[in-house]
Order: C-alpha cells, then structure tokens, then sequence
C-alpha cells in the first residue's frame, strides 16, 4: 500500500508516541460545514466528499462559506446523496488529506459508491490528496473524482499517478474508478499555454474530442449569488445555461456564458464550473454510480 514505504520508520513514533496522540481536528462537527446533511447510509445512493471555499470576492463568513457549499452540494445532487464537507481554515494538502483520511475510515461504509468533488485550487490539493490515503479502489465504491481546472494532465500521467489504486482518466460517460476534468476558458480569455496532449472531456457531452455540445445539452447551472438582499434569491438555477467544446490546439475546453447571469468580482468571472455543468455532473455521478451497481450484480450471478 502507500504508506508501506514510511512504515518502518514511523513505527518507531508510534510506540513513542502512544497515548500522546493529539484527536483529528475532524472528529468535531464544527469542523465540518455539512457531515451526512441527515441522509442515512442505507438511504443514500452515493456518499459526495466536497472541498472548497467561496472566492475571496464573496466574503469569508461562516454563513457565506455554509452556504456556497450548500449550493455546491446538497442543492446540486438531491436529498439522496450524503455529503461531507470539512471547514479547512487553510487549504493545503496536509489538512486535505487529513479530512479525505477521516472521512474514509470513519464514515465511508466498506464498498458503498462515493464521489469526490473540487476545483481549482482546491483540486489540485485533492488530487495530491488522493496519492496520500488508501481506499480509492473501485472495490471500495470509489465512483469518480471531479477535479475541473485542476492542474493540466495528459491521461497518461493521470494514470501514472494512481497505478496502484488502477484509477484512469474518464474515457466516455459511464466508467468509474476515474478522474474528470477539464481546462475551463470562458469567454476567450487569454489562457497560458497548455501541455501537449493535454486530457480534457466535456461535461455537457462527455465526448473527449472536438464534438461541439450545444446550450440544449446544459441540464441546469446552479449558482449561489451573495449580492442579493433575500436570502431566498441567492441560489439561481438556470436551465441551458451555455454550450462547451474542447479545442485540442488549444488544450482547453472553451464556454461561451452570459456574463450578466454570472456574479463577477473585479470583472472577471470567478472560477465557478461547478456551477456552470452542475446539472450535468450531477446527472453523471448518478449514471456512473448506477453502472457500478449493475456490474456488482452482473458479477455476483457468475
């Protein structure tokens, strides 16, 4: 496994250590914007492990960062999934992984179907995270992981980096055991250049290659708008909100959005593809969930 390599020699500190251990800051709720949001494991078709923060142009309260979350989560994937969100104060791959760590061993059910979700930043924190723990094994449950605009990768690192756990790159619109992800660039913004062969798919058709998908293709956009005085306003659900298409030249998947919809902070679109494909990845996590579901019964008749 992957901590084999450190065993030995933390062995040594564990004996030291023993009985000195401080707790894990995630054994307390208030360190966890939403742990189980009240959804039963017998109840629930997939557990979703959320990380993320509201851009700084939103505020950084408690109630904003509930409710982003929220938003992202609960609002976008239903009362049948149960969602753990952990409140990192400082995102870095040490606390992620702490938080995917905790989750894993104390509250994933041995085998039961589980997806991760983040980006930006925060994906590439979760992916370094995910080389960190054990138990993301398609035995396991172990769905996808949705990491838009994570770092850019070619599949072939993407598979590299979770050898032993034999994760891939997301091929089409029903395996599991994968990563998801793309490069967003909206609305032709100036993007640095990419890496040859760089892996995107597109959330809207989830084709891999150049395969235009039209604003019809959009199930619904969900965003949370904080500007807005009632508090009943602030989640805004648009349906066929825009269109996608991977440009290979470019190594990006390009989106033309309505900018008034959008909050915006100093101008620019926050980075916010969640809520942009939410629908869409929503409809995916239940479609890849229930493939698994089938191929265990498949298997169970052999």
């Amino acid at each position: 496994m992957k901590k084999i390599i450190n065993f030995c020699l933390a062995a040594a500190a564990v004996f030291m250590l023993a009985g000195c251990a401080a707790p894990s800051p995630f054994e307390y709720g208030n360190n966890w914007l939403i742990r189980e949001n009240d959804i039963p494991q017998y109840y629930s078709k997939f557990d979703l492990f959320y990380i993320g923060k509201a851009p700084s142009g939103y505020g950084d309260t408690h109630d904003i960062q509930f409710n982003w979350t929220k938003t992202h989560t609960n609002d976008i994937f239903g009362r049948g999934v149960r969602v753990f969100a952990p409140e990192i104060q400082q995102l870095d791959v040490e606390n992620v992984t702490a938080a995917l760590e905790y989750y894993l061993e104390n509250f994933h059910k041995d085998g039961h179907p589980f997806v991760l979700l983040a980006e930006g930043k925060a994906a590439d924190l979760l992916y370094s995270a995910m080389q960190e723990v054990d138990g993301l094994t398609v035995e396991n449950g172990f769905i996808a992981a949705y990491l838009p605009d994570m770092q850019p990768k070619t599949a072939e690192q993407i598979a590299d980096d979770f050898y032993w756990d034999d994760l891939k790159a997301a091929a089409g619109a029903d395996d599991y055991g994968v990563i998801v992800t793309w490069t967003s660039c909206i609305n032709n913004e100036k993007m640095p250049p990419q890496p040859e062969n760089v892996y995107n798919i597109n959330p809207l058709n989830w084709q891999l290659g150049s395969q235009a998908a039209s604003r019809q293709e959009n199930i619904q956009a969900v965003f949370y708008m904080p500007e807005h005085k009632n508090i009943f306003w602030r989640k805004v659900e648009v349906k066929n909100f825009c269109g996608a298409v991977i440009d290979p030249a470019l190594g990006v998947l390009k989106i033309n959005c309505p900018l008034p919809l959008l909050h915006v902070a100093d101008g620019k679109f926050t980075s916010n593809c969640i809520s942009i494909f939410a629908g869409n990845i929503a409809a995916n996590a239940r479609n890849r969930t229930e493939k698994l579901i089938k191929f265990r019964e498949w298997k169970s008749l052999q």
